[in-house]
């Protein structure tokens, strides 16, 4: 039934006649046409009348108008009308004027305009502001997706972020799932699980849900003009209604039957290409040590003590913390550490969003044995990076040092520098002499009947003394090796890779149990990363997938196992951040998988 909009307009003569406003369809979609049909019954025309004209606004298009003689059936409301008004409640002949429009690509309510008649040139309105509804068409969209960049134009290694928005209109219907996200291969990033990512009501359309958050922190590899690829999501929607005919035999007789049917329908919806124009770093005044890092930093480095003893160890900590590439710092240029001894140092990196940033912050921990006693001194340490907002690089120092080395009391240094030169032997006191004579013991003879023996000349003695020749090798060599393995960092790492990855898988199952599917998928793509980190010695974390295959290539991996991982880590990655959880039964299968993964690995 076609829908009254504006009912009783009044006339500018006074007349009692009841003309009327209907539009043609149901449902106005954005930018497509519909009629706007003015209802007025042939008794009541004006005779002095010059013709109808419609004012349009808010982007509405008039494209035309015909009219028609038509034979009305009064509705339930003119009926009522006329009842308490008086006059005829039958049928009436009328002619229908239609006014050919055009919708603005603008959802919501809006005003189609005012219609006017003309009298002897004079044009009067006879009609208020005429309100509808604009929809969105079945054949668009019915999700947007929007990424926006905080920064267009950044330097080479400079931190940026990028926002992933959500529109979903009301012939969305769900099923939503993400099928690309990749943010190319020119970029380190850091993504978020999306976790603040919620629908809400748009104002004034309440069929209509938005939603957006902080999706990536991104970091150029090189200069030059770069983009971010389109995100890709694919969701079930409401397709177009569709006139089904149908033809039906019933006792002999045949009856022909219309009706309009919807189906859901599969679509995808993606994001806009985002260039990004990234300027390489200038060249003046950039210092010699230069870290290579852009961003705002901090740096600080200092020893837990000054004063020590030979044997004893200093601990010179360094931290430094910045935002610029996501979960990467690079070390400062220690100086020569000859005068010391020194071991693998330790290495902790962490990264945390704190606002609209990545902050990065690496603690880094010497630890220096000094080799004789005296005075040194450690020269002072820089480190340089270069900061966009500023558009120059800055410099933080620290040091120098002096450390007094003293005598340690069980130092093996102090016998080869001070040998005990012995003249004779000490003299002794009288007191000494009579504790001597005390507690001496003497030697009493032999009686003539003891036995005496001598083992050198017995078997046993040479047996065990041969066998014991190779014991001591064998020994010596297992301490030697012991003390070479736990020297080297990275065989200790690669040691420990298979009980670290036991210990991650168990995070993993424990996410699965409680049905934390991000924790989970989470577990699954750090712990893959972690163990080639282990069994390689090398940080994959901050590598771009490229040159994580590189590496592996070069490792000697097979294409098939490259491939396998980069194939895992990007499922993972998907199932993290897409807006939609897998099934409990896809989760466990993807954790049985990798853990399949990761055991045929061989690096």
């Amino acid at each position: 039934m076609k829908r009254i909009i504006l009912i009783c307009l009044a006339l500018a003569l006074g007349a009692t006649a009841r003309p009327s406003l209907q539009l043609d369809r149901e449902r106005v979609e954005a930018g497509k046409t519909f009629g706007l049909q003015l209802v007025y019954p042939l008794s009541d025309l004006p005779e002095n009348r010059s013709g109808f004209s419609i004012d349009t606004q808010n982007g509405f298009t008039f494209l035309g108008m015909d009219s028609t003689d038509q034979v009305m059936r009064p509705s339930m409301e003119e009926m009522f009308n006329s009842f308490w008004g008086g006059g005829s409640r039958g049928a009436y002949k009328a002619r229908i004027y239609t006014f050919k429009l055009r919708a603005p690509k603008k959802t919501g309510r809006l005003n189609i305009g005012k219609v006017l008649i003309e009298f002897e040139g004079q044009k009067q309105p006879i009609s208020g502001e005429i309100p509808v509804n604009i929809q969105r068409a079945y054949t668009d969209d019915a999700l947007g997706v929007s990424l926006t960049a905080s920064k267009k134009t950044i330097y080479e290694g400079e931190q940026f972020y990028v926002t992933l928005g959500l529109h979903t209109y009301e012939h969305f219907e769900g099923n939503l799932q993400a099928t690309d996200m990749n943010t190319g291969n020119d970029f380190i990033v850091h993504r978020s699980d999306l976790s603040n990512l919620k629908f809400e009501p748009v104002e004034g359309s309440r069929r209509e849900m938005q939603a957006s958050a902080k999706f990536a922190w991104l970091s150029p590899t090189k200069s030059g003009n770069l983009q971010i690829p389109p995100f890709k999501f694919k969701y079930t929607k409401r397709g177009e209604p569709k006139i089904v005919e149908e033809n039906k035999q019933m006792g002999g007789m045949s009856f022909h039957s219309q009706s309009i049917r919807q189906e859901s329908v599969e679509a995808e919806a993606q994001s806009p290409t985002i260039n990004i124009m990234v300027k390489p770093l200038p060249t003046e005044g950039k210092p010699a040590d230069f870290s290579g890092m852009v961003g705002n930093y901090s740096f600080s480095a200092n020893f837990d003590r000054t004063d020590v003893k030979v044997g004893e160890a200093l601990t010179l900590s360094v931290d430094i913390k910045g935002d610029g590439t996501p979960g990467t710092i690079t070390d400062p240029k220690f100086p020569d550490f000859s005068d010391f001894r020194s071991v693998p140092p330790e290495n902790n990196i962490n990264k945390k969003v704190v606002g609209s940033k990545v902050i990065t912050s690496k603690s880094i921990k010497v630890f220096l044995y000094p080799k004789k006693k005296g005075d040194f001194t450690v020269p002072e340490i820089t480190y340089s990076w270069f900061n966009p907002a500023k558009k120059k690089y800055e410099t933080a120092k620290a040091g120098p040092w002096n450390i007094h080395v003293e005598k340690g009391e069980n130092a093996p240094e102090a016998i080869f520098q001070n040998p005990v030169t012995a003249s004779g032997p000490a003299a002794v006191q009288k007191q000494e002499i009579e504790s001597l004579g005390n507690d001496i013991r003497f030697i009493h003879a032999v009686g003539k009947n003891a036995s005496s023996s001598h083992p050198h000349r017995n078997a046993i003695f040479w047996t065990i003394f041969f066998a014991a020749i190779p014991f001591y090798v064998l020994v010596t060599f297992a301490i030697r090796r012991r003390r070479k393995h736990n020297s080297d960092a990275a065989l200790v790492r690669k040691g420990k890779a298979n009980k670290m990855l036991k210990a991650r898988f168990a995070n993993a199952r424990a996410a699965l149990q409680k049905g934390d599917a991000k924790a989970l998928y989470a577990a699954l793509e750090n712990g893959l990363i972690d163990y080639l980190s282990d069994k390689t010695n090398l940080e994959f974390k901050g590598m771009t997938r490229p040159q994580m295959k590189e590496e592996l290539a070069r490792l000697g991996l097979n294409a098939e196992t490259i491939a396998a991982i980069d194939s895992w880590l990007e499922k993972c990655a998907f199932a993290r951040f897409a807006p939609v959880n897998p099934s409990a039964e896809e989760q466990k299968q993807m954790l049985d998988d990798v853990e399949k993964l990761c055991e045929g690995l061989k690096v």
